[in-house]
């Protein structure tokens, strides 16, 4: 690939409905390809015949994590990443697929110039709620106090190797507020995303002599 020409993969984080999928539906209007670490753990438990929900999805990617080590997910996504494209991540959920993604696009090993950024999203609990109550998909169909416990697997597991999402989200390079009391709209939320990303992205390469300068204008 021209050296010239800096491609990114974005990591996306956060809560269950706190508006991970309008990030990504952002980047893909952009021409990002979208890839899910989630996307494993689905079709694992399809190939088992395992009912998707939340419940088993948390449990099998636990037992994906115990069984080949916490950041699997991030590295089998990232044996499938081809160099001229630009990628956005859903489902980033232990601070071990964050290293794996750093360690290959930020560190030594990083030698096509490519760069990876941790964007999180967050949302007040009630909001999220009535989100999935819309949504109507697979798993979603809890009351409030089943949301909560199960965003508590997702939080801070005490299983080193379960999903630590309050972590990763400490480690993201940018963060949005999908507050409803300040973004009311998809259109406002993409605004947020669109102007924070840029007066970000701008200051993080200010350094560097990539002709592209913003992931947001630069296509597959």
């Amino acid at each position: 690939m021209n050296n010239s020409t800096c491609k990114f993969i974005i990591g996306v984080c956060g809560l269950n409905a706190s508006g991970k999928s309008t990030v990504c539906h952002f980047f893909k209007d952009q021409g990002y390809t979208v890839l899910s670490l989630s996307d494993i753990i689905r079709k694992t438990l399809s190939d088992r015949n395992i009912p998707e929900n939340r419940d088993n999805l948390i449990n099998m990617g636990n037992e994906l994590r115990n069984k080949s080590g916490a950041g699997v997910l991030a590295m089998k996504t990232i044996d499938i990443l081809e160099s001229n494209k630009n990628y956005v991540i859903d489902s980033i959920r232990h601070p071990d697929e964050v290293k794996a993604f750093r360690e290959m696009f930020l560190g030594a090993n990083n030698n096509d110039n490519r760069k990876f950024y941790l964007i999180s999203i967050t949302s007040p609990p009630m909001a999220r709620f009535n989100r999935i109550q819309s949504r109507n998909r697979i798993g979603d169909k809890v009351d409030y106090q089943q949301f909560m416990e199960i965003e508590k697997k997702e939080m801070n597991n005490p299983d080193p190797l379960g999903q630590q999402v309050a972590r990763v989200m400490e480690m993201s390079d940018f963060v949005i507020d999908n507050d409803p009391m300040k973004i009311s709209s998809i259109d406002q939320l993409y605004k947020e995303i669109s102007t924070l990303y840029h007066k970000s992205i701008n200051k993080a390469n200010s350094s560097t002599s990539s002709s592209s300068g913003s992931p947001l204008n630069s296509g597959n």
